[in-house]
């Protein structure tokens, strides 16, 4: 964490852009890293993509198996539900930072849009 853009501190533009790039070097080798779902080691994910690439049809059965849906565009959400995320989202606006960005933060990004733009149900 000594490294993390959100704890570097007043550090001199120099300090800040090292600790950035070491940041960047250790967040990519993270990232490079697996868990082995046998033993719970640690793999290469080149490894293990190598080795086993799901096919679109095994993608479809697993994600019908793990959501119920059979589409993963077809999700129907509750209107209480999303207006529900639409104020955590407006609530937490001030503190998205750079872990909040893509995923399900633009997910609730886009919930909130649709809810204030009155398009819930």
């Amino acid at each position: 964490m000594k490294h993390h853009p959100d704890t570097v501190g007043n550090e001199c533009e120099e300090t800040r852009q090292k600790s950035q790039q070491i940041f960047m070097k250790c967040r990519s080798a993270l990232e490079m890293l697996v868990e082995c779902e046998t033993t719970g080691k640690a793999l290469l994910k080149t490894d293990v993509e190598e080795a086993r690439q799901m096919t679109n049809e095994e993608f479809d059965s697993w994600f019908e198996k793990e959501t119920g849906h059979s589409n993963p565009f077809n999700f129907d959400l509750d209107p209480e539900l999303m207006r529900e995320v639409a104020d955590m989202h407006e609530e937490m606006e001030s503190s998205h930072g750079l872990d909040r960005d893509g995923g399900m933060w633009h997910l609730a990004s886009l919930i909130s849009s649709t809810v204030k733009s009155g398009k819930e149900g």
